[in-house]
């Protein structure tokens, strides 16, 4: 049986348990992975001229900054981190539990000597950098792996049972009511009441009727931070503890599911048809 997360009364939400899990969503259009980025990167390190040098160091700066914002992209955080540098990016992955910013801050300063003062960096510095941005995509892959982007919570405010969405391309939570079907279940978890049902099937159907237009919605911005802050490091949380057991969590997308998908961030693809999922519509 799979476990629910209950959650204090600071919390906005009084239970959740996930009903979409996805991976290495990532925005439509770029055609470059961090992981090519890396490979150019370890080719061009073949060389041993100035030349070679700076474009190995190029690529790995390329294949850090891309994985950076492909994090970003992927908990929502787009609207929030828009005109944010690399190192405000860096913060803001660090407030979420996601990544330290002591070494990328580091490896910033050489980009910027190579970019402005016109220094070659040498050869064991581009080593090393090329070292930490393989380190990184290794350390960081299990942050692109099922993050929870649908679950049924109870909203504590207004003691609403909900299905609650993390919407990537409109850097949203939406809630949306639904429709009670015939012998749906509550129990009691941890002294919370929480709903005991399955929400999809393994063919992405839902089992209850969700509304298209959400009962409410949460613009993941500065201003409403306060709101979204607490669910999305919960969301963190779970993916490191690995805290939900795959016969209750109705459609996490593992291997078995890349083909719906179109591809796994594995093998250097990017998923970016999260939307193709029934009731999850990307903004046009």
């Amino acid at each position: 049986m799979g476990m629910i997360a209950t959650f204090g009364d600071d919390f906005p939400l009084t239970y959740f348990v996930p009903s979409l899990m996805a991976s290495g969503v990532t925005p439509e259009n770029e055609t470059v992975s961090a992981q090519e980025y890396l490979a150019y990167a370890k080719e061009d390190l073949k060389g041993d001229d100035n030349r070679a040098l700076i474009n190995a160091f190029g690529n790995a700066k390329r294949s850090i900054h891309k994985l950076v914002d492909d994090l970003i992209f992927q908990y929502g955080l787009s609207s929030y981190c828009r005109r944010s540098s690399f190192p405000q990016k860096l913060q803001a992955l660090s407030e979420m539990e996601i990544v330290s910013p002591f070494v990328l801050s580091a490896l910033n300063v050489d980009r910027n000597a190579v970019e402005h003062d016109y220094v070659a960096p040498s050869l064991k510095r581009t080593r090393e950098a090329v070292d930490v941005a393989e380190l990184l995509l290794m350390a960081m892959s299990g942050f692109r792996m099922g993050i929870p982007y649908e679950g049924f919570c109870c909203w504590r405010k207004d003691r609403r049972h909900v299905l609650l969405r993390l919407n990537p391309w409109e850097c949203a939570l939406t809630l949306h009511k639904y429709v009670r079907p015939d012998g749906a279940r509550f129990r009691t978890v941890a002294g919370v009441r929480c709903y005991w049902q399955q929400v999809r099937d393994t063919d992405y159907r839902y089992h209850l009727e969700v509304s298209d237009t959400p009962w409410k919605s949460i613009a993941i911005t500065k201003q409403e931070k306060v709101t979204w802050g607490p669910i999305l490091q919960e969301f963190v949380k779970m993916q490191k503890a690995d805290r939900f057991d795959f016969p209750f969590v109705s459609m996490a997308l593992d291997e078995r599911f890349f083909d719906v998908f179109k591809g796994g961030p594995a093998e250097g693809r990017s998923v970016h048809h999260l939307a193709d999922a029934e009731g999850f519509e990307k903004s046009q």
